[in-house]
């Protein structure tokens, strides 16, 4: 009978440290959805939207003519954030219906966060003035064909391709009567006038060349 009370005080003291124990275990930290990797050099927004959400395990749906260009490189960010960070390159927007996400060109878009500092998306470079230059003599410089330009066009006629390359780099393009009116593609970010040129010409069997009047002069091939 005397030792009743000890064996008490040793439950409960068993009792109150189970207790502590529970009382001081660390909850798991909360994650915004599941993590994901993804990567893109000069990839079509299709295919990162594609392999996010085949990551995340979401199901999605793109409207029909989503095209943009991207490149990016996003290490174990939750799935929202990378979401939310390709559709403002993107220039889309997306809603959920249903557990499903909507993805399109007329879909609202994010809310930029109001902590970050909204970049300016058209940096002015310092040689490019926005109206074509047309020197009185002599032939476009090689440094104005170095000049940079950036275009993201989807089935758009080849002349208003050539005028958005003049009015970016400020060199005056001419087009010939013998140029077909094509439509084309056009994604070109970050390129110089030359290459943008020369890509543009070897896919629409064209030529261009520099003129006495201080223009490029773009013909057809042959």
């Amino acid at each position: 009978m005397k030792l009743a009370a000890p064996i008490a005080l040793i439950l409960a003291s068993m009792t109150c440290l189970a207790t502590a124990q529970e009382e001081v275990k660390p909850n798991p930290v909360a994650v915004d959805g599941p993590q994901v990797s993804i990567s893109a050099k000069g990839d079509d927004v299709r295919s990162v939207l594609y392999e996010l959400f085949r990551q995340s395990g979401h199901n999605f749906v793109l409207d029909a003519g989503v095209r943009w260009v991207l490149y990016l490189h996003l290490e174990e960010v939750t799935f929202q954030e990378a979401l939310d960070i390709v559709v403002q390159n993107a220039e889309i927007g997306y809603e959920v219906k249903g557990g499903v996400y909507y993805i399109g060109k007329n879909r609202p878009k994010p809310q930029a966060k109001p902590t970050s500092a909204k970049p300016n998306p058209t940096p002015t470079r310092p040689e490019n003035t926005g109206q074509p230059e047309t020197p009185a003599k002599g032939r476009v410089s090689d440094e104005a064909l170095q000049k940079h330009l950036t275009t993201r066009y989807s089935v758009t006629p080849i002349r208003k391709v050539f005028e958005e390359f003049s009015r970016q780099t400020g060199v005056k393009i001419e087009v010939g009567e013998s140029v077909p009116d094509y439509k084309l593609d056009a994604f070109l970010i970050d390129t110089s006038l030359k290459y943008a040129l020369d890509v543009i010409c070897d896919a629409a069997k064209l030529k261009w060349s520099k003129t006495d009047r201080g223009t490029i002069l773009i013909e057809k091939a042959g």
